[in-house]
């Protein structure tokens, strides 16, 4: 059985992120809180953080909730083509470690200032 994307698209910092339906069956089941997955496509889109893991050579993509959680993105790296795989999303109160790489807030304040 082959895997479906379910969407490919591009981070802000040009990296391509693919999500494909079994990581999808996977955050409904282990995840009931994470409904729909067009939260998970905005949140790589426009996140407001995106961190680094060594440890888990990941990239997590982070956005803000009404409820002061975090909804994280998790997605496997892979440098050689510069392309990152959707591997699990959930909420947490707290923001998970990494080295911060990106910043919404600093993004939108360079370009008002060009």
């Amino acid at each position: 059985m082959s895997k479906k994307v379910i969407f490919n698209v591009t981070d802000p910092q040009g990296r391509h992120v693919v999500f494909h339906d079994d990581t999808w069956e996977h955050i409904k089941s282990g995840h009931p809180e994470i409904t729909n997955c067009k939260r998970i496509k905005t949140t790589v889109m426009d996140p407001h953080i995106i961190l680094k893991s060594p440890l888990r050579s990941s990239i997590i993509y982070i956005d803000t909730t009404q409820i002061h959680l975090y909804f994280n993105v998790f997605t496997k790296i892979d440098e050689t083509v510069n392309e990152c795989t959707v591997s699990s999303a959930y909420l947490t109160k707290y923001l998970p470690e990494g080295d911060r790489i990106w910043l919404r807030e600093q993004q939108k304040s360079r370009k008002s200032k060009k």
